[in-house]
Protein backbone atom coordinates (compact mmCIF):
# COMPACT_ATOMS: atom_id res chain seq x y z
CA UNK A 1 0.00 0.00 0.00
CA UNK A 2 1.84 3.19 -1.13
CA UNK A 3 1.06 6.01 1.51
CA UNK A 4 1.04 8.91 -0.68
CA UNK A 5 -1.92 8.08 -2.61
CA UNK A 6 -3.63 7.21 0.59
CA UNK A 7 -2.95 10.79 1.53
CA UNK A 8 -3.90 11.86 -1.98
CA UNK A 9 -7.39 9.63 -1.44
CA UNK A 10 -8.20 11.05 2.06
CA UNK A 11 -7.93 14.85 0.58
CA UNK A 12 -9.96 13.45 -2.31
CA UNK A 13 -12.94 12.82 0.24
CA UNK A 14 -12.17 15.96 2.14
CA UNK A 15 -12.24 17.98 -1.26
CA UNK A 16 -15.44 16.32 -1.70
CA UNK A 17 -16.90 17.34 2.16
CA UNK A 18 -15.17 20.51 2.62
CA UNK A 19 -16.88 22.90 -0.03
CA UNK A 20 -20.44 24.87 1.68
CA UNK A 21 -23.14 23.07 0.20
CA UNK A 22 -26.50 21.77 1.02
CA UNK A 23 -25.25 19.07 3.57
CA UNK A 24 -22.49 21.24 5.21
CA UNK A 25 -25.76 23.63 6.28
CA UNK A 26 -28.17 20.58 6.83
CA UNK A 27 -25.65 19.66 9.20
CA UNK A 28 -25.11 22.95 10.92
CA UNK A 29 -28.35 23.52 11.49
CA UNK A 30 -29.08 20.32 13.17
CA UNK A 31 -26.10 20.45 15.06
CA UNK A 32 -27.44 23.69 16.49
CA UNK A 33 -30.95 22.43 16.94
CA UNK A 34 -30.17 19.31 18.62
CA UNK A 35 -26.24 18.79 19.31
CA UNK A 36 -23.30 16.29 17.98
CA UNK A 37 -26.15 13.50 16.57
CA UNK A 38 -28.47 15.27 14.65
CA UNK A 39 -25.75 16.69 12.78
CA UNK A 40 -23.50 13.51 12.42
CA UNK A 41 -26.48 11.25 11.46
CA UNK A 42 -27.11 13.90 8.24
CA UNK A 43 -23.48 13.50 7.58
CA UNK A 44 -23.93 9.89 7.62
CA UNK A 45 -26.82 9.65 5.03
CA UNK A 46 -25.13 11.61 2.43
CA UNK A 47 -21.95 9.65 2.93
CA UNK A 48 -24.40 6.62 2.73
CA UNK A 49 -25.38 7.97 -0.83
CA UNK A 50 -21.65 8.33 -1.25
CA UNK A 51 -20.92 4.73 -0.78
CA UNK A 52 -24.29 3.93 -3.22
CA UNK A 53 -22.24 5.98 -6.00
CA UNK A 54 -18.92 4.14 -5.65
CA UNK A 55 -20.67 0.92 -5.69
CA UNK A 56 -22.05 2.00 -8.89
CA UNK A 57 -19.32 3.61 -10.92
CA UNK A 58 -17.97 0.34 -9.70
CA UNK A 59 -20.16 -1.99 -11.03
CA UNK A 60 -20.41 0.39 -14.21
CA UNK A 61 -23.91 2.29 -14.00
CA UNK A 62 -22.65 5.26 -14.72
CA UNK A 63 -24.23 5.44 -18.60
CA UNK A 64 -27.68 4.30 -17.36
CA UNK A 65 -27.34 7.40 -14.31
CA UNK A 66 -26.29 9.44 -17.56
CA UNK A 67 -29.02 9.27 -19.23
CA UNK A 68 -31.14 12.94 -19.79
CA UNK A 69 -34.34 11.39 -18.22
CA UNK A 70 -32.38 9.74 -15.33
CA UNK A 71 -30.29 13.19 -14.62
CA UNK A 72 -33.81 15.60 -15.01
CA UNK A 73 -35.81 13.04 -12.23
CA UNK A 74 -33.08 13.32 -9.71
CA UNK A 75 -32.38 16.83 -10.53
CA UNK A 76 -36.21 17.80 -10.15
CA UNK A 77 -36.15 15.95 -7.10
CA UNK A 78 -33.32 17.78 -5.86
CA UNK A 79 -34.97 21.50 -6.45
CA UNK A 80 -37.91 20.12 -4.59
CA UNK A 81 -35.88 18.48 -1.28
CA UNK A 82 -33.71 21.74 -1.10
CA UNK A 83 -36.64 24.26 -2.07
CA UNK A 84 -38.25 22.19 1.45
CA UNK A 85 -35.18 22.76 3.79
CA UNK A 86 -34.74 26.20 2.83
CA UNK A 87 -38.63 27.23 3.82
CA UNK A 88 -38.22 25.05 6.82
CA UNK A 89 -34.63 27.15 7.86
CA UNK A 90 -36.87 30.55 7.04
CA UNK A 91 -39.84 29.16 8.94
CA UNK A 92 -37.53 28.72 12.13
CA UNK A 93 -36.22 31.81 11.45
CA UNK A 94 -39.23 33.97 11.08
CA UNK A 95 -40.36 32.37 15.08
CA UNK A 96 -39.75 33.98 18.43
CA UNK A 97 -37.64 32.60 21.03
CA UNK A 98 -35.97 30.15 18.39
CA UNK A 99 -33.93 28.95 20.93
CA UNK A 100 -36.97 27.68 23.85
CA UNK A 101 -38.99 26.16 20.75
CA UNK A 102 -35.41 24.59 19.26
CA UNK A 103 -35.22 23.04 23.03
CA UNK A 104 -38.56 21.86 23.01
CA UNK A 105 -38.87 20.15 19.56
CA UNK A 106 -36.87 16.42 18.83
CA UNK A 107 -34.76 15.66 15.97
CA UNK A 108 -35.08 12.36 14.87
CA UNK A 109 -31.80 9.99 14.16
CA UNK A 110 -33.78 8.57 11.05
CA UNK A 111 -34.95 11.93 10.03
CA UNK A 112 -31.85 13.27 10.09
CA UNK A 113 -30.03 10.13 8.55
CA UNK A 114 -32.58 10.05 5.42
CA UNK A 115 -32.63 13.98 4.96
CA UNK A 116 -28.23 13.71 4.74
CA UNK A 117 -29.24 10.87 2.27
CA UNK A 118 -31.47 12.41 0.06
CA UNK A 119 -29.85 15.99 0.04
CA UNK A 120 -26.64 13.82 -1.41
CA UNK A 121 -28.22 11.79 -3.55
CA UNK A 122 -30.52 14.36 -5.66
CA UNK A 123 -27.63 16.33 -5.98
CA UNK A 124 -26.39 16.94 -9.43
CA UNK A 125 -22.90 18.31 -8.00
CA UNK A 126 -22.54 14.76 -6.47
CA UNK A 127 -22.85 12.87 -9.96
CA UNK A 128 -19.92 15.09 -11.36
CA UNK A 129 -17.84 14.28 -8.57
CA UNK A 130 -18.64 10.57 -8.22
CA UNK A 131 -18.90 10.22 -12.27
CA UNK A 132 -16.12 12.92 -13.30
CA UNK A 133 -13.18 12.84 -10.76
CA UNK A 134 -13.91 9.46 -9.14
CA UNK A 135 -14.07 7.28 -12.43
CA UNK A 136 -10.99 8.90 -14.01
CA UNK A 137 -9.31 8.40 -10.39
CA UNK A 138 -10.48 4.70 -10.55
CA UNK A 139 -9.31 4.03 -13.90
CA UNK A 140 -5.92 5.31 -12.36
CA UNK A 141 -5.91 2.60 -9.66
CA UNK A 142 -7.42 -0.22 -11.96
CA UNK A 143 -3.88 -2.05 -12.09
CA UNK A 144 -4.34 -2.57 -8.35
CA UNK A 145 -5.61 -5.58 -7.14
CA UNK A 146 -9.26 -5.73 -6.35
CA UNK A 147 -8.78 -5.49 -2.44
CA UNK A 148 -6.82 -2.49 -2.58
CA UNK A 149 -8.85 -0.75 -5.27
CA UNK A 150 -11.63 -1.12 -2.87
CA UNK A 151 -9.28 0.14 0.28
CA UNK A 152 -8.11 2.79 -1.72
CA UNK A 153 -11.95 4.08 -1.97
CA UNK A 154 -12.29 3.58 1.61
CA UNK A 155 -9.96 6.34 2.15
CA UNK A 156 -12.00 8.40 0.05
CA UNK A 157 -14.77 7.97 1.98
CA UNK A 158 -12.61 8.17 5.10
CA UNK A 159 -11.92 11.56 4.39
CA UNK A 160 -15.21 12.97 4.26
CA UNK A 161 -16.37 10.86 7.72
CA UNK A 162 -12.85 12.80 8.87
CA UNK A 163 -14.93 16.24 7.39
CA UNK A 164 -18.21 15.75 9.15
CA UNK A 165 -16.70 14.67 12.42
CA UNK A 166 -15.03 18.06 12.15
CA UNK A 167 -18.63 20.17 11.20
CA UNK A 168 -19.93 18.34 13.47
CA UNK A 169 -18.24 18.28 17.08
CA UNK A 170 -17.47 21.97 16.24
CA UNK A 171 -21.20 22.77 15.86
CA UNK A 172 -21.94 20.77 18.76
CA UNK A 173 -19.36 22.19 21.50
CA UNK A 174 -20.00 25.88 19.76
CA UNK A 175 -23.95 26.02 19.63
CA UNK A 176 -24.11 26.96 23.66
CA UNK A 177 -22.44 30.52 22.79
CA UNK A 178 -25.14 31.28 20.19
CA UNK A 179 -27.83 33.66 21.01
CA UNK A 180 -31.53 33.94 19.61
CA UNK A 181 -30.79 36.93 17.61
CA UNK A 182 -27.61 35.21 16.12
CA UNK A 183 -29.71 32.14 15.37
CA UNK A 184 -32.43 33.92 13.78
CA UNK A 185 -29.92 34.97 11.21
CA UNK A 186 -28.09 32.06 10.88
CA UNK A 187 -31.12 30.33 10.35
CA UNK A 188 -32.06 33.16 7.38
CA UNK A 189 -28.46 32.67 6.00
CA UNK A 190 -29.14 29.02 5.64
CA UNK A 191 -32.30 29.36 3.85
CA UNK A 192 -31.06 32.12 1.40
CA UNK A 193 -27.76 29.24 0.72
CA UNK A 194 -30.36 26.31 0.38
CA UNK A 195 -32.12 28.33 -2.02
CA UNK A 196 -29.32 29.25 -4.17
CA UNK A 197 -28.40 25.71 -4.72
CA UNK A 198 -32.09 24.88 -5.57
CA UNK A 199 -31.87 27.69 -8.49
CA UNK A 200 -28.42 26.77 -9.76
CA UNK A 201 -30.09 23.01 -10.41
CA UNK A 202 -32.88 24.28 -11.68
CA UNK A 203 -30.62 26.60 -14.23
CA UNK A 204 -29.13 23.15 -15.15
CA UNK A 205 -32.09 22.26 -16.56
CA UNK A 206 -32.34 24.97 -18.85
Amino acid sequence: MELFLVFKMMMLGVSLAAPVGPVNIEMIKRGIHGGFFPSWLTGLGAMTADLLFLVCIYFGMTAFISQPAVEVTITLIGVVLLSYLAWSAFATGMRGNILHSMQQRHIGGSSSFFTGFGMALFNPINFVFWFGIFGSTLSGIAHFSLPEVLLYSFFIIFGVILWNLNIALTVHFSRHLINDRTLRGLMFVCSFVLVYFAVDMTLRLI
